[in-house]
């Protein structure tokens, strides 16, 4: 019988592998993060990114190293539960003082889940929401921040904070940019921006997303704050200033979940979020920590978000609005605007995939470029619910359809595999609800969508509009991942004309069809509605039913341009 000697021998042990172990990551994870400067200043869009789907590898790579490190350790005790109680306790006092410290648990967490094969969650070995509440973190020290007085509509204060900015090439019309910002901040405050005790306030890294990089930060008017978001292009003209914001809305919609993760070298993640809460009150603190990098931390505080709601009473998980969908279950809790997808056992006829292929498909998101068009997806296994928190509609249809995955007790509901993702209004439900001017933007907004992810290499496959959604900023995406895949995969054809008038009526094609081929002259039966949408639709987007259109966006991608997808509107971008 092993000794409690023993027993702190080889926790501590075990908490040191771990904790080595996260290291080695955090210092990859920085080092490729802090590439992102010099690949701006290069104009190397290709090396970032490479960069931005390297990071996000690492995390079960590492994870993988330990847990091979721990079995060697640990031997027949590797999944002894009561001496991994003691590793937690060895580790939690190694990383208490760290300024990343709840970081370093989800690491932990991860390691000990996988080591365990935990369902549901483990106090007595991992960390949780009531431990230090990763929730909601204890408060940090505030970043160091650059500070400057006086108003945003005084072009010496904005160029001394341009000046400042931490890069690698420097603005080349520093003069000019500090004039187009304190005007467009002018146009749009009025008077009142004029203040003479205005503050500045910036955090000290840029971010760089894509081609581009982001000054974040606020400013206060009158003891308000609101935010301040200085957009960085670089071009054959050098870096320039293309946009200056200053809503709410407009900084929500830098950092939305339908866009890739940015990168930004932060020494003490949660005084950094802290200062972003205080500029995006409506962002959730797990959609915070995702947008700079950490989804998996993201993660951890989304799933005790969910479980704070269901315990404090708040909702239960209902049936997710619109068409049930034939590859998915889909449910949602309204709480806090998640939903959560779960792959059914059988598919529907015309669906000629696997659950396999799907996972695959939603990998492919995660890792490449989602452009502000694809709705970030974290990905669970072994998840644990109480079965009082499930409605009768929503347990009926995961039983009925997702048996293989879902378990249900006399009080336990156990998901072994799902995916959450931001809840949106289906496309197909707002078009109904829509006033008309607003619905024809929206469905404008779905044809540039289609444009947006065919420029990023991206094919949605099935473009009905119950696969895309409108978010609270009335932008389309698309959320249906099962038959999506990369354009220069597919190819693009022309209808073959047809020499019997039979033809037309027979319930096959006449030709052959393989599996990669498509054929967009059919695009407008489903994606094109009959009604007062459709001329407008057709007059700014009827090259999507052309074969020339997407042989062209396939020519670019195999010439390996790299677009840039701006955050905000067109009419933001100065100079414009």
């Amino acid at each position: 019988m092993p000794t409690p000697k023993m027993n702190s021998t080889l926790a501590t042990e075990a908490a040191r592998l771990i904790l080595e172990v996260y290291e080695a990551y955090r210092d990859q994870f920085a080092l490729v993060t802090r590439r992102a400067p010099a690949r701006f200043a290069a104009r190397d869009w290709a090396g970032g990114r490479h960069d931005a789907r390297e990071r996000l590898t690492l995390y079960p790579q590492f994870v993988g190293w330990v847990l091979g490190d721990l079995r060697r350790a640990l031997g027949s005790r590797q999944r002894d539960a009561r001496l991994w109680q003691d590793v937690r306790g060895v580790f939690a006092a190694a990383v208490a003082q760290r300024p990343e410290a709840e970081l370093a648990r989800t690491f932990y967490n991860s390691v000990v889940r996988r080591m365990l094969q935990t369902v549901g969650a483990d106090p007595a070995t991992e960390f949780l929401g009531r431990d230090r509440d990763l929730a909601l973190p204890p408060a940090a020290p505030s970043p160091s921040l650059r500070s400057y007085r006086g108003a945003l509509t005084d072009p010496h204060v904005v160029a001394a904070l341009l000046a400042d900015l931490a890069l690698a090439e420097p603005i080349g019309d520093v003069p000019g940019a500090a004039n187009a910002i304190a005007a467009a901040v002018g146009a749009e405050r009025g008077p009142a921006a004029d203040s003479a005790t205005d503050i500045v306030e910036l955090l000290p890294a840029l971010f760089y997303r894509n081609k581009a990089a982001y000054a974040v930060g606020r400013f206060s008017l009158g003891g308000a704050w609101s935010p301040l978001v200085l957009a960085l292009a670089h071009d054959a003209g050098g870096v320039r200033v293309d946009a200056v914001l200053t809503t709410a809305d407009e900084a929500s919609a830098v950092f939305g979940f339908t866009r890739s993760y940015f990168h930004v070298d932060v020494t003490h993640p949660r005084g950094t979020i802290e200062f972003l809460r205080s500029l995006l009150p409506a962002k959730r603190l797990d959609e915070l920590y995702t947008a700079i990098g950490f989804n998996k931390h993201g993660k951890a505080v989304l799933f005790h978000l969910v479980l704070a709601s269901l315990r404090n009473g708040d909702a239960c998980f209902e049936m997710a609005e619109g068409e049930p969908g034939l590859v998915m279950c889909v449910f949602t809790l309204p709480s806090i605007n998640v939903v959560f997808k779960v792959i059914k056992d059988r598919f529907g006829p015309s669906k000629r995939t696997t659950p396999e292929a799907v996972r695959e498909k939603y990998q492919l998101v995660f890792v490449h470029d989602r452009v502000g068009r694809l709705a970030d997806a974290q990905e669970f296994a072994h998840l644990e619910f109480e079965r009082r928190w499930f409605g009768p509609d929503v347990l009926r249809d995961l039983l009925e359809h997702a048996g293989k995955t879902v378990t249900v007790t006399e009080d336990r509901v156990i998901l072994r595999h799902a995916y959450t993702e931001r809840r949106v209004v289906p496309l197909n439900l707002y078009l109904q609800r829509a006033d008309p001017a607003a619905g024809q933007e929206a469905f404008l907004d779905y044809g540039q969508a289609i444009r947006d992810l065919a420029a990023a290499n991206i094919f949605t496959g099935d473009m009905l509009l119950k696969n895309f959604g409108v978010t609270r900023h009335g932008r389309v995406i698309c959320y249906d991942y099962d038959e999506l895949c990369l354009l220069t995969e597919c190819r693009f054809r022309r209808l073959p004309a047809s020499v019997d008038p039979w033809d037309e009526l027979r319930a096959e094609p006449w030709f052959h069809v393989a599996e990669e081929d498509v054929f967009p002259e059919e695009f407008g039966a489903f994606m094109v509605p009959r009604g007062e949408l459709r001329e407008p639709f057709l007059a700014v987007h009827a090259d999507l039913l052309a074969v020339d259109y997407w042989l062209e966006m396939q020519r670019r991608q195999r010439a390996g341009e790299i677009v840039e997808f701006y955050p905000y509107r067109e009419s933001r971008r100065l100079g414009r």
